[in-house]
């Protein structure tokens, strides 16, 4: 099921930017965008517009990005775009998904998107969901990757390699602390600084490697010990 989109920004051009990005995300479906926030606001309190998330600017005419938030507030999930980071303080007391800084580049938009799907796995925003959204190879091709069907997650130099149920494998440009960030915190844990394992697939644990489906052997480090054995 696809989040529903909205922009609301007196900019044209923000309203571009954001909607090329929506548009070519998997798992969201832009469903309109306004540049007057009174023409908006009247749409939502009437429920004529009911987005999953609103793209909401902070510096408009006539009523403000943090006035229109407190007025919608329980009527859909706020994530703000602005030039002005002095704002973020207040746009966080409204309990905000994120804060968004122009210029906002693709990366950042994919970050943002992180929390909201964390914030699906808690119940409060849209179904429950263990997919998550990464980046691979040179053209920066974003793919949904089911994170329950990861079996384990090598790295490479300056990218990793994350392995899959299936036998695909796909290549991210990522840290291995950025992509462990990603995923589901209580299913995967660090064994080796070149590696992460779903303890779904764990099959044994020895005093220096565990042994996962497959029948692959993967190295467990001194220092990622304790944190292994906390988790298990």
């Amino acid at each position: 099921m696809k989040l529903s989109c909205f922009i609301l920004d007196d900019e044209e051009h923000a309203i571009e930017v954001l909607a090329d990005y929506i548009e070519n995300t998997p798992d969201l479906k832009l469903i309109g965008s306004d540049t007057d926030p009174i023409v908006a606001l009247s749409k939502i309190m009437k429920g004529e517009l009911k987005p999953d998330l609103l793209f909401l600017d902070i510096d408009m005419p006539n009523l403000s990005g943090i006035q229109f938030a407190e007025l919608v507030k329980g009527k859909t999930e706020i994530v703000f775009s602005t030039a002005y980071k002095e704002y973020a303080h207040q746009a966080f007391d409204i309990n905000a998904i994120d804060f968004l800084l122009k210029p906002i580049t693709y990366g950042r938009f994919l970050q943002m998107l992180d929390k909201v799907y964390a914030k699906n796995r808690t119940n409060t925003v849209g179904p429950q969901s263990s997919f998550i959204f990464l980046q691979i190879g040179p053209s920066k091709k974003v793919i949904k990757i089911n994170s329950d069907e990861i079996i384990y997650i090598e790295g490479l130099s300056n990218y990793v390699r994350v392995n899959m149920l299936s036998g695909k494998t796909h290549t991210i440009y990522s840290s291995m602390k950025t992509l462990l960030e990603k995923l589901p915190f209580n299913s995967f844990v660090q064994t080796h600084r070149s590696y992460i394992v779903n303890l779904k697939f764990v099959e044994i644990i020895g005093s220096n490697e565990v042994i996962i489906k497959g029948e692959h052997t993967l190295p467990i480090g001194d220092s990622y010990k304790k944190s292994l054995l906390k988790t298990l």
